[in-house]
């Protein structure tokens, strides 16, 4: 049975390595503490925090079908509720859902853990860029940046954004035949109180100042709608002008950005936290799907195959396991 290394445990990495599961030995390695990129959960103390992708769209039956049993299992659920668009602290009028919002339950990251089952998974791994040359003996000995032995695969998957995937694959192929692309940051403060949501909406649109959208976690099904947890992401120009400052020292600046964008006054908060996401969302993208190189056995796919909606992230993912199946039979 062949060998696959897939880097990055994110919803991507793990769609394809839930998809090649039985038709090829897996190893998904991701540098990170956890699973799910950006359908993580970030967890401090009792409050519970969807820092990246909020939630998702579901626009074609492919999608649908794949879902399907994610849904049964209780992992996957809608969430409904109004939507505002608020400026200048005030609601400014309702904003429409057109589509229905979807949701990993208990936390988005759920999703990530259901594909994870049965796989052999390497959190906390980096890997090292590839040796030059590409393989030896017929498959890739990969490292970690320190020099420790990760094993020999036959075909290595990229799903990290395309710089780091350049970066990695460099060595071995031609740069200028890999996946281009650049990608926008974005900040997201997580806030939490210990008394429940007081207003009706569940979501808003920020039309001034940093923040761009406010998310009501604690709305969500399967949350504790006891307290309040709020996520706030950041408009990407703002976030790269901040680029180089850590969460932590956003704080206190993007706290009171929020304390001017909401409206109403919760009192003082009971946790503040806030994440960079230095690449949160691609910023242009041909469409090209994802790159499979069969003659060097390598393959990358991430948001710049199709785009960053979490939908297209998996399909582009699915499309790449077809034809990874199709070449090993």
């Amino acid at each position: 049975m062949s060998r696959i290394a897939i880097i990055g445990g994110g919803v991507g990495g793990l769609t394809l390595a839930h998809a090649l599961r039985d038709v090829a030995a897996i190893t998904v390695f991701e540098k990170g503490r956890g699973l799910g990129g950006r359908t993580s959960t970030r967890r401090e103390g009792s409050f519970n925090f969807d820092h990246g992708a909020p939630c998702f769209t579901c626009r074609t039956p492919e999608f649908d079908a794949w879902l399907a049993p994610l849904r049964a299992a209780g992992v996957v659920a809608e969430w409904a509720g109004p939507v505002v668009n608020l400026a200048g602290g005030r609601i400014i009028g309702p904003r429409l859902w057109t589509e229905r919002h979807l949701v990993g339950v208990p936390g988005m990251n759920a999703i990530a853990q259901h594909l994870a089952t049965g796989l052999d998974i390497q959190v906390g791994t980096e890997v090292a860029p590839l040796a030059v040359g590409g393989r030896e003996g017929g498959g890739y000995d990969l490292a970690s940046p320190a020099g420790v032995p990760l094993g020999r695969f036959d075909l290595v998957v990229s799903t990290a954004p395309p710089h780091q995937t350049r970066a990695l694959f460099g060595p071995a192929v031609p740069v200028d035949t890999l996946p281009q692309g650049a990608m926008k940051p974005r900040h997201a403060l997580m806030v939490a109180w210990e008394s429940p949501w007081p207003a009706p909406w569940i979501a808003a649109k920020v039309q001034d100042g940093p923040i761009r959208s406010v998310w009501v976690d604690s709305s969500k099904p399967g949350r504790n709608a006891a307290h309040t947890t709020l996520v706030a992401h950041t408009r990407s120009p703002w976030s790269a002008l901040h680029e180089a400052s850590t969460g932590p020292a956003l704080e206190p600046v993007l706290l009171e950005a929020l304390r001017r964008t909401l409206p109403v006054d919760l009192g003082a908060p009971a946790l503040v936290r806030a994440h960079r996401w230095r690449s949160a969302l691609v910023a242009s993208t041909p469409r090209s799907g994802p790159w499979y190189d069969v003659a060097s056995s390598l393959a990358a796919t991430s948001d710049w195959a199709l785009t960053s909606r979490i939908e297209e992230v998996c399909l582009a993912a699915l499309s790449l396991a077809d034809r990874i199946k199709a070449g090993l039979s």
